[in-house]
């Protein structure tokens, strides 16, 4: 794996500072479910980009609210799907068809949008191997203990953990809140799968197995509404962990022949040992069993909150980092109980989760 000194500086792959080469053509697919009191914003966010949108189209996925009416008093193109088509993989291949554009943005429809958002993401397909480019994502609401250790978690794995894919073209997922993908691309693998919970992680991984390119740019913001409470927060991160197990099982002979494997792989390990060591180690501690729990989340602490408040200052939200730092032993042990139960039902017992629940 060629590894680009870019990235030990904290700059941009070097494709992303190159001038765009194409006049590109872009639609945007907006799925949404019961979303009448969050879908305007995220149309005007759109409506508000520095590059022309040629076609706004949300996917009403059979809505018992106001959610199409609103889309379209804000101008957009609503499709409605006869009935509910159950996955938002689902709800993106209904509208698929209708995409002549030579790119396609898939955003939630509780997601804003920077106003630069989209145009950051387009130097990426001035290679013409590049199949997706996600964004960096921040909440738009920073105020509970979850949406905190939520808004650390995507400052540390973006800006450290998916830069470091970055440099190394393994990028393991496009994120399905913000993604912008070269139709041509997402045709030739018949669009989004219904297979897993993860559409996006599904078709990444494919993509990767075809030798096409996945970016992520990091200065192209979305902000969508992130879990505010525990119970909403865990039936998320349940589909996410339940998703990337269907992902690895589905593709597990794939990921041994492709360099994704060593991420895919290495991350499954690192999150199986984590609980395991702290066991062991506080076994081994018994006597000083406080201190050995304090030490270990010190020590982790410390190593994410660096990086973090170096991000924070440079998007201009120092404090806010600071202050929702100590928010974040939480939920990582939070997603520890969560990885094991999902992978509990996903592997052990086979109770294999099928149904979407957003949370809120």
């Amino acid at each position: 794996m060629k590894i680009n000194w870019r990235w030990w500086l904290g700059l941009k792959p070097e494709i992303a500072c190159s001038p765009l080469k194409y006049d590109y053509t872009i639609s945007v697919i907006i799925p949404a479910y019961n979303e009448e009191k969050s879908i305007a914003d995220t149309i005007r966010s759109i409506k508000n980009q520095t590059v022309k949108i040629d076609a706004i189209i949300v996917v009403d996925d059979f809505s018992s609210d106001k959610t199409g009416d609103v889309a379209v008093n804000e101008g957009a193109y609503v499709i409605r799907t006869p009935h509910n088509m159950g996955t938002k993989a689902m709800a993106q291949n209904y509208v698929l068809p209708y995409i002549s554009t030579d790119l396609f943005v898939t955003i939630d429809a509780d997601t804003i949008l920077h106003p630069e958002a989209i145009e950051k993401t387009l130097p990426y397909f001035n290679d013409p191997k590049t199949g997706s480019v996600c964004g960096f994502v921040v909440p738009q609401k920073i105020e509970t203990i979850w949406e905190r250790g939520r808004f650390i978690e995507y400052l540390f794995g973006i800006s450290i953990m998916k830069a470091a894919q970055n440099n190394v073209g393994t990028v393991l997922v496009s994120s399905g809140c913000f993604s912008t993908f070269k139709t041509d691309i997402v045709r030739e693998f018949g669009g989004f799968k219904q297979r897993t919970m993860a559409e996006d992680m599904d078709l990444t991984w494919e993509m990767h197995f075809k030798r096409y390119k996945i970016y992520c740019a990091p200065d192209a913001y979305c902000y969508p509404l992130d879990p505010p409470t525990a119970k909403i927060f865990i039936k998320q991160i349940l589909r996410w962990y339940s998703a990337f197990f269907q992902n690895v099982s589905i593709h597990k002979k794939a990921l041994f022949k492709n360099k994704i494997g060593f991420f895919v792989y290495g991350y499954l390990i690192d999150s199986l040992l984590n609980p395991i060591i702290l066991i062991a180690a506080f076994t081994i501690w018994l006597e000083n069993f406080i201190f050995a729990f304090l030490l270990y989340i010190i020590i982790d602490l410390v190593i994410v909150a660096i990086p973090c408040l170096i991000k924070g200052a440079r998007i201009g939200m120092f404090w806010k980092t600071f202050s929702s730092i100590f928010s974040y032993p939480i939920i990582r042990f939070v997603n520890m109980y969560v990885f094991w139960k999902a992978l509990w039902n996903e592997w052990i017992i086979r109770k294999r989760l099928k149904t979407w629940d957003k949370g809120h």
